[in-house]
């Protein structure tokens, strides 16, 4: 009896130790990793201090410690998350606030050089897009068709090598292989662009195609005559071009300045007067952005993630913001050209993918509907009723989805159509609510 009431004595003993030398380890590492950083070893301090952190991730002195020896740290990809993590977290405390001005120490030495630019404007959805510099020169293939000018060739060369010439570490070869990375493309004139006298439709339009995180291709598409039946001039055709490569290369937005060739036009119709009048140029702005597109680390490249070289490279958030912030100013930006140009559907669809952003799917469909009362295009239906149904399958309306799809479906039954139709079929099944569908752009 004795013997096992001293058992029980010595295993609550040992159960006091245990725990009290659980609860000492977090101060332990951290005076550990204040001593290692006091003797300028840095890395060693580190490593103690994000031990101490993952025990005790509440402790403000173990926070702020951690923080100061990542800033003495190379700013790999990972030190730069954990960073922007912090400065992110809400809190107002050392740490937070030591951590915001490092993030802000990196992003001003990054932006010293770069020049006015409109980087917030690149994102795909979320999403940070461009090529692997290393996988340069990109291959591009034209397919012209045997009817049009010659001009049309040369003319589509010669912007692919504007951009070269502006920017000099982009390289293009131009192939006749089956296999390119850009692809440039021309559809025939349709028959319903106009409507009472007014012209209004999509000049070219460049989509990239994106397997997982991986991106396949872009393809540039454009019709063979303007309005009119008409062979584009050789101004038109260039201008056009020399804009749609912009977005090729991972601008998937526009400019809101009418000096930028990525300037997104507010005409409510389509006119050439002032293609005609002049050669368009890249701007200043315009070169300053995908400068800087090319020193920070997309989501989505040529190649997968783990070949993909980040050295030396700035984690995108710390330029552009989180989540929230980027879909914000998106917000923003749509109601400014809205403002300005009220009649144009773009406005609204970009006011929509925003919101959808922000989770805010009843206001994604309001813009979505206000853009299909403007809109006189096919492809621009198709774009609003497949994001309406996409927005409606993420409020669970299944009904209003499949709906909505379906008039999408009539105008390109394609595998993106597939995909959803067969995410609301799962829905109906599971009778739950449906995973998120991203709004596409």
């Amino acid at each position: 009896m004795k013997k096992q009431i001293l058992n029980k004595i010595i295993l609550v003993v040992v159960l006091i130790i245990t725990i009290s030398i659980i609860f000492a380890i977090p101060s332990i590492l951290c005076k550990s990793g204040i001593s290692n950083l006091k003797k300028n070893e840095v890395v060693k301090a580190y490593k103690a201090l994000k031990k101490a952190y993952t025990l005790k991730p509440n402790n403000k002195e173990i926070r702020y410690y951690y923080v100061k020896s990542m800033t003495l740290l190379k700013p790999t990809e990972k030190i730069q998350k954990e960073m922007f993590k912090f400065s992110d977290d809400g809190k107002d405390d050392a740490a937070t606030k030591l951590a915001i001005y490092q993030i802000e120490t990196w992003r001003n030495n990054l932006l010293t050089n770069i020049g006015k630019n409109y980087i917030e404007q690149t994102p795909y959805d979320k999403n940070l897009l461009r090529w692997d510099v290393n996988t340069f020169p990109l291959k591009v293939k034209i397919d012209i068709p045997e009817d049009v000018p010659s001009y049309y060739q040369t003319e589509i060369e010669k912007a692919f090598m504007e951009w070269t010439a502006r920017a000099n570490f982009l390289t293009f070869t131009f192939t006749d292989e089956k296999k390119a990375d850009i692809y440039v493309e021309f559809n025939p004139l349709p028959d319903d662009i106009c409507e009472a006298g007014s012209c209004q439709y999509v000049v070219a339009y460049t989509l990239p195609k994106i397997s997982g995180n991986q991106l396949k291709s872009m393809t540039i598409t454009m019709y063979d005559k303007d309005a009119n039946g008409n062979y584009f001039s050789d101004k038109e055709l260039y201008n056009t071009i020399l804009h749609e490569i912009g977005h090729a290369l991972g601008i998937m937005g526009h400019s809101y300045s009418s000096d930028d060739l990525m300037y997104m036009s507010t005409q409510p119709e389509v006119t050439y007067t002032r293609y005609r009048s002049a050669f368009h140029f890249i701007s200043q702005d315009d070169i300053n952005t995908i400068n800087l597109l090319y020193k920070m680390i997309p989501n989505i490249t040529n190649v997968p993630m783990s070949k993909f070289d980040k050295e030396g490279l700035i984690y995108a958030p710390i330029v552009l913001g989180n989540a929230t912030q980027i879909s914000s100013r998106k917000i923003k930006e749509a109601e400014n050209y809205i403002s300005s140009a009220p009649d144009i559907p773009n406005g609204y669809i970009d006011l929509a993918v925003a919101y959808a952003d922000q989770g805010k799917y009843l206001k994604s469909i309001e813009a979505l509907r206000e853009a299909l009362e403007r809109t006189q295009t096919d492809s621009d239906r198709y774009l609003i009723y497949y994001n309406i149904a996409a927005a409606h399958m993420n409020l669970n309306n299944l009904d209003e989805a499949e709906k909505y799809l379906n008039l999408a479906r009539q105008i390109n039954d394609n595998s993106e159509i597939t995909e959803l139709q067969t995410n609301i079929n799962h829905a109906r099944a599971a009778k739950k609510k449906p995973f998120k569908i991203p709004i596409a752009e």
